[in-house]
């Protein structure tokens, strides 16, 4: 699989063949970790175990890269890799090493402590197959361990360099560590890359210091085949040649920070820009941050916000501390009027974050947010971070735990100890304090560094649920106070625009304080029609399954006749050379699996015992029925493609029945009991489903941001045929309407009526004998004399075609299928879902022939 390609981009390649069984994650990982996993951490995890199941694991996939955004859990991807490791490859000795000290004591909390809120695993206990599995803590690793130990070693990489460089009594050693194979984990792992970076020139002291380091790290790797280097980072230059040569073939998963942001994962964050004095800009931030915690409670929402004084010189932040506290101090009732009448006069009429704290606290009791105030601002409630106190574990503890209700610290004040490593998730201010105008690019590079991560987005549970992902973006409500990170800072265009700069470089998107509300309304003319009045929309019903549903393995969408992939073998044999494997002749081979491989590969995986598929399988009744019978595995049967003459040996036909029952393992569990939908249709009247709505445009900065998925309002005035007054649409969506209209005097000619409607968040149809469901972009609406058509399109930028596939062939089925029935009044209604619009040409012609053959010709 080597190449000039990026190893996760041919990962992703072979995922979305149809010749690759994508491997799942283990359920003995989700159910041994503390939080459901997100979809690109378990992207992240079938990444890796793919590799790790290779036969060439060894040589080619010993050492991989994690490259994921600060925020994104990448310690939780770590922690599933060690579990993995342990349970698949019998690992048991793993170092864990970084730059940092503070990061060694937050990794200690989260991997170790059971008490701690940010413990990684269950708190009752590692289990894996019935069996207590113990996390150790060692200086050296046994030399004869016991069975169920997975032994762990945090050190910072100076420590361990020094450890094995100087060889002391009760320390690690090159000699002892070749016994066992060893996992090396490197967090922050872009501080162990001097060597690599500084091939061609001079090194710093400091980077002298690391390349000795990289040279540690590349000796113990290379102590045994089996051992393995996992390395995480949110930052590494992959503009830099050197580093791009290193680490092409070992990125396993990329995802960055454009991309965590743009999926919602993150605080969205807002520059704020005043010239204001430090005690003014101190004192609206509190007032931000207390308006913040109201509307929490407000929405049974439990939130303590955090405040970051930043200064650049300690004197300075320990000044501001001392203003701050006397401010809080000496505030009274008719100064907090004064504060709070100006700022109305000034923002009384704006939609921006000012604006709705100062109406919000126009109706207060000022008394009572004063008091409040003081209560949760006073000075045992502030963190200090530039002391020598705060460089004791407890204080540094403090620093990592700011989400838990016992941790009462509302602000803190600090010049530049929080860069690295912090992990916090409550910050929505930082404060730029008397920095004036210093605007070196060093800077603003750290200033986007920490921006970066106070972006963490803190999740809440909202009307029962719970989320990791923003969802106020296009929603009118005080709500996105809580999901947004305000980074004030002073009005200097210098500063400003160096800020920018570093901000874009670190792919941070940052949307200005000012929102656009625009409204889409039904045209007042469409309204008077008889589909605005009696018409119906129409959407399928969903039931739940019954045990009586699932009578064969097709009712769990398993095919006993499948295409596996064989591309190891034709590595083992050839090498692992594109040019080389292009050129290989390839033929066509149906194994017919004999029972005796498929007895072998069900003792082989625990979920194959019968008390535990009997619970998924109701309708077998022994292991010999699911085995022989045709409506199970009796007639399994594999299609692979092998090089010329190549016969199959009989451990290469264990790994592809092995796969196959991962396939159908995989297949049972996400299809038994699950609610599904029906080719019944039934119609709702049209009113109920389509009527205003509203969507919040905000300035969003280019550089940055995917400009092809940021909506714009278009008017559609003089569209008779749109039913909205304007059209709230990204640039696909946009371009979707301009093909529309080309064939809008075809359409008109061959149909009475002829509308689109935006479908906004309101009309959901569901996969067929599947538990899938989604929202159609736009409905055509068209009706001639005999027949109404309701016709499902949906606009598909290209990098989301692949994972949503299976959309367009739902929509596709609507054509085809013999068993949609339509329950309406009359029974000329029919479905019609065309392919996936496109702006790419080839895309695009494939709609317009769709498109032209189905509602045309």
């Amino acid at each position: 699989m080597q190449g000039t390609e990026i190893l996760h981009k041919q990962i992703e390649t072979q995922f979305a063949s149809a010749f690759t069984e994508v491997p799942d994650v283990p359920e003995y990982i989700t159910e041994n970790l503390n939080h459901k996993l997100r979809p690109y951490q378990i992207q992240a995890l079938r990444q890796f175990i793919f590799t790790q199941e290779r036969d060439i694991s060894d040589m080619s996939y010993n050492h991989l890269l994690f490259h994921m955004a600060t925020g994104s859990g990448k310690t939780v991807v770590l922690a599933a890799t060690m579990l993995y490791l342990f349970k698949e490859k019998t690992r048991q000795n793993f170092i864990f090493f970084v730059n940092s000290d503070a990061i060694i004591k937050k990794t200690k909390e989260n991997l170790m402590n059971e008490q701690s809120s940010k413990y990684l695993f269950k708190p009752e206990g590692i289990v894996i197959e019935g069996q207590r599995i113990n996390l150790q803590l060692v200086d050296v690793f046994p030399e004869y361990p016991d069975k169920n130990t997975v032994y762990l070693k945090l050190t910072t990489i100076q420590k361990l360099h020094t450890s094995l460089d100087k060889t002391r009594e009760n320390s690690l050693t090159y000699e002892s560590l070749k016994r066992q194979p060893l996992v090396l984990l490197a967090d922050e792992a872009h501080h162990i890359n001097a060597s690599t970076k500084r091939k061609k020139r001079k090194y710093t002291t400091d980077e002298l210091s690391e390349k000795t380091w990289e040279t540690t790290i590349s000796t113990l790797l290379s102590l045994q085949p089996q051992n393995r280097l996992l390395e995480f980072t949110a930052t590494i230059n992959l503009e830099n040649d050197e580093l791009f040569d290193k680490y092409r073939d070992k990125i396993v998963y990329q995802y960055d920070l454009k991309q965590f942001m743009n999926d919602g994962y993150s605080k969205n964050v807002t520059l704020l820009q005043a010239n204001q004095d430090d005690n003014d800009k101190m004192l609206q931030a509190v007032l931000l941050s207390q308006y913040r915690k109201y509307v929490a409670r407000d929405n049974n929402i439990e939130l303590k916000p955090i405040i970051l004084f930043k200064s650049n010189r300690i004197p300075i932040s320990k000044a501001a501390h001392r203003s701050f506290v006397e401010l809080l101090q000496q505030l009274t009732i008719q100064h907090f009027s004064t504060i709070i009448q100006s700022g109305l006069a000034t923002f009384q009429n704006q939609k921006s974050i000012w604006g709705k704290m100062y109406r919000y606290y126009q109706n207060m009791d000022y008394s009572k947010v004063i008091r409040d105030l003081q209560w949760d601002f006073a000075d045992e409630n502030i963190l200090d971070a530039n002391t020598k106190e705060f460089l004791e574990e407890k204080n540094s503890l403090s620093l990592n735990t700011l989400e838990d209700p016992n941790n009462p610290f509302r602000a803190i004040f600090a010049v530049a100890k929080l860069n690295e490593g912090w992990d916090v998730l409550n910050l929505f201010d930082i404060v730029r304090i008397s920095e004036g105008n210093t605007n070196t690019k060093k800077t603003t590079d750290s200033e986007a560094q920490l921006i970066g991560r106070g972006a963490r987005y803190y999740p809440f549970v909202y009307q029962s649920e719970y989320s990791f992902q923003r969802r106020f973006d296009t929603l009118p409500s005080e709500l996105k106070a809580l999901e947004t990170l305000h980074y004030h800072t002073i009005n200097d265009s210098t500063y400003i625009k160096r800020l920018w700069k570093s901000l874009e470089e670190a792919n941070i998107q940052v949307r200005e304080d000012d929102y656009i509300l625009k409204q889409a309304k039904i045209k007042p003319e469409f309204k008077k029609t008889e589909l605005f009045k009696n018409g119906r929309i129409y959407i399928n019903q969903v039931i739940s399954t019954t045990k009586e549903d699932y009578q064969t393995l097709k009712d769990y969408n398993i095919q006993t006749e499948k295409e596996l992939a064989t591309d190891s073998i034709v590595e083992t044999l050839y090498g692992t050379s594109t040019e080389i494997i292009n050129t290989i002749q390839l033929r066509e081979f149906r194994w017919d699996v004999e029972k005796s491989f498929i007895q072998k590969g069900i003792q082989r995986n625990p979920f194959f015992t019968f008390n535990n598929l009997k619970q998924y399988v109701p309708a077998i009744s022994s292991m010999k029925t699911f085995i022989e019978s045709p409506s199970f595995l009796g007639n399994t049967a594999i299609h692979v493609s092998l090089p010329k003459d190549f016969q199959l040996t009989t451990y290469q036909k264990l790994s592809l029945i092995d796969n196959f029952l991962v396939y159908v393992e995989r297949n049972i569990k996400n299809n038994y009991m699950k609610t599904k939908g029906t080719p019944i249709f039934e119609g709702v009247a049209f009113s109920e489903l389509i009527n205003d709505y509203y969507v919040e445009i905000s300035k969003v900065n280019a550089n940055v941001t995917n400009m092809d998925e940021f909506k714009q309002p278009r008017p559609m005035r003089h569209f008779d045929w749109y039913v909205y007054d304007q059209a709230i649409v990204n640039s696909w969506e946009s371009s979707l309407i301009d093909f529309i209209n080309e064939f809008m005097g075809e359409l008109k000619s061959k149909y009475e009526d002829v509308y689109l409607i935006r479908n906004e968040r309101k009309v959901k149809i569901v996969e067929i004998n599947g538990t899938r469901g989604f929202m159609p972009d736009f409905l055509l609406y068209l009706k001639d004399n005999d027949v109404t058509y309701q016709v499902f399109i949906e606009p598909k930028g290209d990098h989301l075609r692949l994972q949503d596939q299976w959309k367009e062939d739902f929509l596709l089925s609507l054509s085809e299928r013999e068993d949609i029935e339509i329950l309406s009044e009359n029974d000329e209604v029919r479905l019609i879902g065309l392919k996936f619009y496109s702006t790419t040409t080839t895309y695009k012609n494939d709609f317009r022939e769709d498109f032209e053959k189905k509602l045309l010709n």
